[in-house]
């Protein structure tokens, strides 16, 4: 429901003068705020339960992918997964798969990863070639989709290259990201992403690269695994050992809704105390921590700042990892918000996505279904580092496909302290996957909370609306 006077009164948070909620923090930035940090939602849901049948049902599976997967706007990959004419990467969601190629250096088409012959996938991994060529009868098109051979084509007499194209979707870009639509008349990508490009539009997301890349299945439905990272009320039970330095109860949560897209953002404040951290753990113990933790992962040749306790300990630390990105990257962070520098600001982009606002946690997140299984899915994790200056860009990583046995810590070590993270995260979701199925069918339904769970609220009653339409 929109927001309105008799619904602004609910807790949106719990902090105190010495851990303070995201608000009071920002509005302490001392490099003042950006459109991002001044902007609220336009939305604040009323749905408290939401039937478990959905994270198992294969029939709730098939009916995302007719209502949903063929008719919303999907992040497919980066442009500089395909930089080259010809180049050309999959994109798989569920039983779908879409085939994305760069058809001319400013141009790329996407069509359906299925040969018209006898269905074959055209395209299983990042490759390149000037024609788009079946490898089980060799039948060929050229890189805009038009059909160039078939080898016996007599025997094929109702098919030319006036009706034996392609079956082409809708793409377009955004901050170095390809999205792909299979709905004809889908309104323009504009229209979905609501306020991304307006609050990225400092950021420069186009200038960055994949600097470490991993995809994980996991044994449980994308929607869980995806819920797991809507919400910081997790980080007690999940990741006790941040509330030292993770204001996870001071997070804030917004959602902006239209009738073409839906986002919504969680902000969780760093180098500052939990609400549920222990009595002894101090500010100025925050900010120290939170400054070895980013030397460890990012900068190890850095030296952490001598803090003045008797000043703003969180613009002192964004102050440092200014000086300290300039030096690595060759970059100016002057007037960058401290909230920026420092904070993880995540945004959800409907269905399936994740932007993170952030130069201590530059992430990309993707939640995909998997193939036939509505109990498993994939959890797609990139690390997006600024483009050095006046050097060539490095090449985007490559990606590490990590199975159901495997920790992402073992797989992908670059992702460093995060990859223990995201393995708690993701080893925690079979017990949820078999704790859904197992909950009392009189009751079978989650009871969420009122605010720090309201972009869970906003998604599902999203998918209902859709499921029914």
């Amino acid at each position: 429901m929109t927001i309105t006077d008799k619904t602004k009164d609910i807790v949106r948070g719990v902090g105190t003068d010495e851990r303070p909620l995201t608000r009071v923090l920002w509005d302490r930035d001392s490099q003042g705020k950006i459109q991002a940090m001044e902007d609220e939602g336009n939305t604040l849901p009323q749905r408290r339960h939401v039937d478990f049948k959905r994270y198992y049902d294969p029939h709730y599976a098939e009916l995302e992918i007719e209502k949903m997967w063929l008719k919303r706007w999907l992040c497919a990959c980066r442009e500089e997964d395909v930089p080259n004419v010809g180049d050309r990467v999959p994109f798989e969601v569920g039983r779908l798969s879409f085939l994305i190629v760069r058809t001319e250096q400013n141009q790329l088409k996407a069509f359906y990863n299925s040969c018209l012959h006898r269905g074959t996938k055209l395209c299983t991994q990042g490759e390149t070639s000037d024609v788009i060529r079946c490898p089980y009868h060799a039948w060929e098109w050229k890189l805009d989709g038009s059909l160039s051979r078939i080898p016996s084509h007599w025997d094929f007499d109702s098919l030319n290259r006036g009706n034996a194209s392609l079956r082409e979707v809708k793409v377009d870009t955004w901050g170095g990201f390809i999205f792909i639509n299979a709905d004809e008349v889908a309104p323009p990508l504009f229209e979905a992403l609501g306020p991304l490009p307006e609050h990225f539009a400092d950021y420069d997301l186009e200038a960055r690269y994949t600097a470490a890349h991993f995809r994980k299945l996991v044994p449980a439905n994308w929607k869980l695994i995806q819920e797991a990272f809507m919400e910081a009320y997790h980080v007690i039970g999940i990741h006790p050992e941040a509330v030292p330095y993770n204001a996870d109860s001071q997070a804030q949560y917004d959602i902006w809704s239209s009738d073409h897209g839906h986002v919504g953002r969680q902000v969780t404040p760093s180098a500052v105390p939990s609400i549920f951290a222990e009595s002894d753990a101090t500010p100025l113990a925050a900010a120290q921590i939170y400054m070895e933790i980013m030397k460890a992962w990012h900068y190890p040749e850095a030296t952490p700042a001598a803090l003045d306790d008797g000043k703003d300990l969180r613009a002192q630390v964004a102050d440092w990892h200014r000086k300290v990105q300039d030096e690595v990257y060759g970059r100016s962070n002057e007037g960058v918000p401290d909230a920026v520098m420092i904070d993880s600001i995540q945004y959800y982009f409907f269905p399936h996505a994740a932007f993170w606002l952030s130069e201590s946690l530059p992430f990309f997140f993707q939640f995909t279904p998997h193939e036939t299984d509505p109990e498993k899915s994939y959890f797609e994790v990139r690390m997006l580092l600024p483009a050095p200056k006046d050097i060539p860009t490095p090449a985007p990583a490559s990606r590490v496909d990590i199975d159901l046995d495997s920790s992402i810590a073992e797989q992908a070590p670059d992702f460093n302290f995060l990859a223990m993270i995201f393995d708690q995260d993701t080893a925690n979701m079979p017990r949820v996957q078999a704790g859904v199925k197992a909950a009392d069918p009189a009751r079978h339904h989650s009871v969420l909370g009122t605010y720090q769970e309201m972009v869970i609220q906003h998604w599902n009653d999203v998918f209902d609306r859709l499921m029914a339409s």
